[in-house]
């Protein structure tokens, strides 16, 4: 089974300006990906704790939740896509947030965490 590091902050769900859900919340958001097939490991966005669980943890994907603590989350994807291997995929990232795709260029930007692939 493919590992995933979760970077994030507990985050109830999050709604679009329409009234559909943009992230079910933390504890769904784990639950949806375990269905999907991946083992998944939770950690706080607060730097180094992410590079530092990257490292030791053997992890396929790292994927970072941007819904709360959007600097620190978004600086936490942008730092990991530079300092190690692991391919980082980012959700909650705004369609129009030009600064966060130019200073983390390699991070793939999701839509939803159904748009994850396992490896």
């Amino acid at each position: 089974m493919p590992k995933l590091l979760l970077v994030t902050v507990p985050t109830d769900e999050v709604l679009n300006k329409e009234g559909k859900v943009r992230f079910p919340g933390t504890e769904a958001a784990v639950e949806k990906l375990k269905e999907a097939g991946w083992e998944v490991d939770v950690c706080d966005p607060t730097w180094p704790k992410p590079l530092e669980a990257a490292k030791e943890g053997g992890y396929d994907h790292i994927l970072v939740s941007t819904y709360k603590a959007v600097p620190r989350s978004r600086d936490a994807a942008s730092m990991l896509a530079r300092m190690q291997e692991t391919p980082v995929s980012t959700v909650g990232v705004l369609q129009k947030d030009d600064a966060f795709r130019t200073m983390a260029p390699t991070v793939n930007v999701l839509r939803n965490i159904g748009e994850l692939q396992l490896p």
